[in-house]
C-alpha cells in the first residue's frame, strides 16, 4: 500500500511537471505585453519541483510501520 500511494504521488507530481512546463514555455514563447515572467520566477518555480521531488524520495525511504 505504502509503494502504490509512492508511485501515484510521483506520477501525479510528473504530470503536473509536465503540464506546468507546457504552460511556461508557452508563455515565454508569445511573450505577452504585460507578462511578469522572469528567470528568475522559472528558476525558483523548477527549483520548487525539484525540493518537492527530493521530499518525495525521502518520504519513500521512511517507513513508519515497521
Amino acid at each position: 500500500m505504502h509503494y502504490d500511494f509512492y508511485v501515484a504521488f510521483v506520477l501525479g507530481w510528473a504530470i503536473l511537471l509536465l503540464f506546468w512546463s507546457i504552460t511556461i514555455l508557452f508563455v515565454y514563447l508569445r511573450k505577452p505585453p504585460n507578462s511578469r515572467l522572469s528567470r528568475k520566477i522559472i528558476i525558483n518555480s523548477y527549483g520548487a519541483f525539484l525540493i518537492f521531488f527530493v521530499l518525495i524520495w525521502l518520504v519513500r525511504n521512511v517507513d513508519s510501520f515497521f
